[in-house]
């Protein structure tokens, strides 16, 4: 990663931090930077994910909209971005189930541990 890139990236993240002040409600602001924190711990401790519980207020506050806003940010982040997967502390749905067995064996039939 060259210094230039990343100092354009840091740029664009601060940019559109300070317009999402505006724009964001204070809860879904104050929301976006508790996950953005959780990002940074990621990071420092080179985590591969992090698992941010929500609150009922905070699980009506993620609309589909404020996905998108948080995976643009997490688009700025790290060499390659940063890959936003949210999901449910539950049982998933049958496909997501079907789809994890199959990443499973193509994983183990590839010689990786799942």
């Amino acid at each position: 990663m060259n210094d230039r890139n990343f100092l354009e990236r840091t740029k664009q993240f601060a940019l559109y931090l300070a317009e999402l002040q505006t724009v964001l409600d204070p809860e879904s602001y104050a929301l976006l930077l508790r996950i953005l924190k959780g990002f940074n711990e990621a990071i420092v401790h080179r985590e591969s994910g992090i698992d941010i519980p929500f609150s009922p207020r905070e699980k009506e506050l993620f609309t589909p909209e404020f996905g998108r806003v948080l995976t643009r940010l997490a688009g700025f982040l790290g060499p390659h971005g940063m890959h936003v997967v949210v999901g449910t502390h539950g049982s998933p749905p049958p496909a997501a189930e079907h789809d994890r067995s199959e990443v499973d064996a193509i994983a183990r039939a590839s010689g990786m541990n799942p």
